[in-house]
C-alpha cells in the first residue's frame, strides 16, 4: 500500500490522539513514520523535496514543543512564587500595626510599675491620660475616628441607644450621655456609639406630678 506525500503530512500534523495541532515531542520525523509504514508493510512514496520539507515542518513542530513546554514550566514556577509570596504577605500583613503599637505597650508597662510605687495619684492620672492621647492619635493615623455622641441630636446611623431619661428640660433626642465610644474607619461605621438620649415626659407623667 502507498501513501502520498500529502497523507504523510496530515498524519505529521497530528498529535498523540491523532487530532490536529496537538503538541508531539520527537515522534512524526520522516524518518520515524516510514519506520511506523514499513512495519505495517507500508511503502512511503515521496520525492526529495516533499522529505525535506516534511522534515523542515517536523522540526518546527519539535521547537514549538519546546517552548510550549518551556512555557508551561515558567507559568508553573510562577505560580508558586506567587503562592510563597502571598503567604508572606499574609504572615507578615500586621508588622507595621503591631511596630506602632508597641510604643503604648511600653507606655502601659511603665505607668503599670510607677503605679505600684506611686503615692501621688495626680502623676497616675497625668499618665493615663498620656497613654489615652497616644491611643488616640495611633488610631487617628489609621483612619479611625471617634464618634460624637454627648450633646448631639441622636443619629440612628452612628448612635445605638441603651438607655433613655426623661425630661421636660432638654431638647428630645439629644444625647447626654456615651455608655461606650463609637468609631469610623475611613467614614464608615465599625461600632456605633452606646448612647442614652432624652424622652419627653408623658402628659400622663405630667399630670400626676401636678
Amino acid at each position: 500500500m502507498k501513501k502520498r506525500a500529502k497523507e504523510i503530512h496530515n498524519i505529521l500534523a497530528e498529535g498523540p490522539s491523532g487530532s490536529p495541532g496537538e503538541p508531539v515531542k520527537n515522534g512524526g520525523s520522516p524518518e520515524k513514520l516510514r519506520e511506523k509504514h514499513k512495519a505495517a508493510g507500508e511503502e512511503v512514496v515521496m520525492t526529495n523535496e516533499e522529505y525535506e520539507l516534511l522534515k523542515v515542518r517536523a522540526e518546527e513542530r519539535d521547537k514549538f514543543y519546546d517552548k510550549y513546554v518551556r512555557s508551561q514550566a515558567e507559568f508553573e514556577n510562577a505560580l508558586k512564587r506567587f503562592d510563597r509570596e502571598k503567604e508572606s504577605i499574609l504572615k507578615y500583613a500586621n508588622e507595621g500595626f503591631i511596630s506602632d503599637f508597641l510604643p503604648i505597650v511600653d507606655s502601659l508597662e511603665m505607668s503599670e510599675r510607677h503605679i505600684k510605687e506611686a503615692k501621688d495619684f495626680e502623676a497616675v492620672r497625668v499618665g493615663v491620660d498620656m497613654i489615652h492621647g497616644q491611643i488616640q492619635k495611633f488610631l487617628k493615623e489609621l483612619g479611625v475616628e471617634r464618634i460624637k455622641s454627648v450633646g448631639e441630636k441622636l443619629d440612628p446611623n452612628i448612635h445605638d441607644v441603651v438607655d433613655i431619661v426623661e425630661s421636660d428640660d432638654m431638647e428630645e433626642g439629644i444625647i447626654v450621655e456615651e455608655l461606650k465610644a463609637g468609631y469610623k474607619l475611613n467614614g464608615k461605621v465599625i461600632r456605633p456609639a452606646a448612647v442614652k438620649v432624652v424622652k419627653k415626659k408623658s402628659k400622663a407623667e405630667n399630670n400626676n406630678i401636678n
